[in-house]
């Protein structure tokens, strides 16, 4: 019985000391599991830290490249460093002359000025550093050889034919349509965003023919062969029974095999717009002077290029942090004058202003003033400057203009030198109280000549037909007067224009389109005054709309005593493919190209 007693007691005993043991290695994997489990945690908390430390020090980057662009566009020294707020976390960065510089042409004719920059940021998120660091080459091109440039969306949708030659850029989206033909011929029709074959202001029109030129290397040569294809509308492809969203465009997104026989180069057979777009405008077919594509956009990796901001044209502008400047407005003139200590101001001049070999400015009491670039006083002739008032339909009524008589001023010594003029109206609103500025007797030009204001600007008459030489106009809109405008315009007067030639670039601002409110596209963006039905509207330069109005603020409407459209015979004037052929002060679009990140 002992044996039993101590054998069932040894049994118990064990059976305890197993569930000890037991218990203590339970006790020890969960310590263990615990431990890994906190372990993977700190670890997770680390890699996440790490993480967002790396992302924010590329943001960093990615702000520091966009200030080297804004810095370049706007003409303004480019930082050595700076900081951004990234989630809270401010990071820092600085920017290196790398001493690369180059002048290179692109496949598509532009003419790029290259240079390099070193950009290094470094993030310290919750304890955790990461360092990014990047070379970029940025690229500044000559806006006006561009025979189209929009910073925001592009609307092209004419009534009748229209053909644009020449470079045609959007850093937003592109709306293409025609209530006859379209007929884009270039070898570049570039979108940041998307393409798209409907109205913008009418998602479910999609109308007319736009035909787009195969790349050929250049289109301004008459040898090059000669190809376009068509980018269908809604109507053409339901006829052809291919299942779309508003034509061939950037809604486009599936292939489409209509014969089903496996590829896609059947007569109804569609690649998605990706591949398509590449596919369809490239070169023509057995072409051997070069490859490239006409059509790109954002699904081809299109990155915007910065252009100046409205602040350029500004007649003064605020100084950062309010004080620094060397202007301060003085109310009992209404205007600004030089600071009694320099550099304790409130303003300083726009760089259109501040760079003007001539200024005309016109008080808010109807004297006129002109000065040279150091501020010195310049005698203008007489009948050079006259203060008027015209009928502005779209404005709402009268409105105070400057006129400039070109004639007087070309053959006095107040010509501007250096080919800039800036000219401007204290007190300027909106609607009638807009101002504006009128240039007369334009036909011929003293010698190459930019024209600047941060108000309306209207040119009457033909302008730089004789002798031509380089010029512009950049204004806060840009209008077009005929050679029989007489200033007879009245409310539900609408007189007749008589055909006109305007040879100069220009940019000007317009207003944003909404549903249901078109603001009149590419083919309304100078404005008209006059009924020019069936008369011939000739302009050769560029078209650029990088801001939108701030004082000639009247939207876009059609007919009555606004105006009826022109026959439209626009192009792009190739002269300004040589950089010697710009006109004076020329703004750049300046892009930035990543090159190697470490």
């Amino acid at each position: 019985m002992r044996q039993n007693r101590n054998g069932n007691h040894s049994r118990s005993g064990m059976a305890l000391l197993y569930a000890a043991f037991g218990a203590f290695v339970a006790a020890g994997m969960v310590s263990v599991l615990l431990t890994l489990s906190m372990s993977s945690s700190r670890m997770a908390a680390v890699s996440e830290g790490q993480t967002q430390a790396s992302y924010a020090a590329e943001g960093a980057v990615e702000a520091a490249k966009k200030s080297v662009q804004t810095a370049i566009a706007n003409f303004a020294p480019v930082p050595t460093a700076g900081a951004v707020t990234i989630e809270g976390n401010q990071v820092g960065y600085t920017i290196t002359p790398t001493g690369f510089a180059a002048v290179t042409t692109d496949g598509s004719g532009l003419q790029r000025t290259m240079t390099g920059y070193q950009i290094s940021a470094t993030a310290n998120v919750d304890g955790h550093q990461a360092t990014a660091n990047r070379l970029v080459n940025v690229s500044s091109v000559p806006l006006f050889q561009f025979a189209v440039f929009y910073n925001n969306d592009l609307e092209i949708n004419p009534g009748p034919d229209m053909t644009l030659g020449g470079r045609v850029h959007s850093n937003g989206n592109m709306h293409l349509g025609s209530g006859s033909t379209l007929t884009v011929d270039s070898n570049y029709l570039r979108a940041v965003g998307d393409i798209y074959r409907h109205r913008k202001d009418d998602p479910n029109s999609s109308q007319g023919r736009v035909k787009i030129r195969e790349w050929v290397n250049d289109p301004f040569d008459s040898s090059e062969p000669v190809a376009f294809r068509n980018m269908h509308n809604k109507g053409q492809l339901d006829a052809l029974g291919v299942p779309n969203v508003s034509g061939y465009d950037s809604n486009f997104t599936s292939d489409y095999d209509g014969d089903g026989d496996g590829d896609y180069y059947g007569p109804n057979d569609f690649l998605g717009w990706d591949l398509g777009a590449l596919e369809y405008w490239d070169e023509p077919t057995g072409y051997t002077n070069g490859t490239g594509h006409t059509v790109l956009t954002s699904d081809h990796g299109m990155s915007e290029a910065v252009t100046p901001s409205v602040g350029s044209v500004a007649m003064f502008d605020a100084v950062p942090g309010g004080t620094g400047g060397n202007f301060v407005w003085d109310g009992s003139q209404q205007k600004y004058v030089p600071a009694s200590v320099p550099g304790t101001g409130t303003h300083d001049k726009g760089y259109y202003h501040a760079s003007a070999d001539l200024s005309i400015i016109t008080n808010d009491d109807g004297s006129i003033e002109a000065y040279d670039s150091a501020g010195n006083s310049v005698s203008l002739p007489a009948g050079a400057v006259t203060v008027k008032s015209m009928f502005d339909a779209r404005q709402g009524g009268d409105v105070q203009i400057t006129e400039i008589d070109m004639s007087v001023l070309n053959g006095s010594p107040s010509f501007p030198a250096n080919g800039l003029l800036y000219t401007g109206s204290y007190g300027a609103g909106s609607g009638v109280d807009a101002h504006g500025v009128r240039l007369v007797n334009g036909s011929e030009l003293a010698n190459a000549l930019s024209v600047v204001t941060e108000n309306s600007l209207y040119v009457q008459g033909d302008y730089n037909t004789v002798n031509k030489k380089p010029a512009s106009v950049i204004a806060d809109a840009v209008n077009l007067l005929s050679n029989s405008w007489d200033d007879s315009k009245s409310s539900g007067n609408l007189p007749r224009a008589t055909e006109t030639t305007y040879n100069m670039a220009m940019i000007t601002g317009n207003q944003d389109t909404t549903v249901g409110g078109y603001n009149g596209g590419l083919e309304n963006l100078p404005r008209f005054h006059e009924g020019w039905s069936g008369v011939d509207c000739n302009i050769s330069g560029s078209f650029v709309n990088t801001w939108l109005s701030n004082h000639a603020t009247g939207a876009w409407r059609y007919g009555g005593d606004r105006y009826k459209a022109p026959n439209r015979n626009w192009n792009y004037d190739p002269m300004f493919n040589n950089v010697a052929n710009l006109p004076p002060f020329t703004p750049m679009a300046v892009s930035a190209i990543d090159v190697a990140t470490f």
